[in-house]
């Protein structure tokens, strides 16, 4: 897998699956940083909660068109059932936060349907600073 630059999200939009109930999760935080880069997100949790601070879908078909790319940051656990949501949605790339999520099953129907994916926090996109270095060593993993 590749390390992805920031044409890697096309239309300025994504589909965030695993967005956190958690007030201070790692997610939000990505979230917040995506809208602030000017890219519209829209987070996917299955998981009815009033913790939301933002509109958050259920599930995919609840959107009126689904992105061409998804961002998914999930227990591995978790990841294959997210997938099977997206892989007929239209979905042509797909954001990983780290390689341990992805299986050789799913790498290998990606590949099959067309589907290009890459593992690397968002925060190496579309930020400066210190993400600008984690990007340069994360090419050298």
């Amino acid at each position: 897998m590749k390390i992805p630059t920031r044409d890697f999200i096309t239309n300025q939009e994504i589909l965030f699956m695993g967005y956190s109930s958690k007030k201070d999760s790692f997610s939000r935080m990505i979230y917040k940083e995506l809208n602030k880069a000017g890219i519209t997100v829209y987070p996917v949790n299955p998981k009815k909660s009033e913790n939301y601070d933002i509109k958050v879908y259920e599930n995919i078909s609840q959107l009126k068109k689904t992105p061409e790319t998804a961002y998914i940051l999930m227990k591995k656990e978790n990841v294959s059932k997210a997938f099977s949501h997206i892989k007929d949605s239209g979905v042509k790339r797909i954001l990983f936060q780290n390689r341990k999520m992805v299986s050789d099953e799913i790498s290998n129907e990606c590949k099959d349907r067309g589907i290009e994916i890459a593992t690397a926090c968002p925060m190496m996109l579309i930020g400066g600073g210190i993400h600008k270095i984690h990007r340069f060593f994360a090419s050298f993993a």
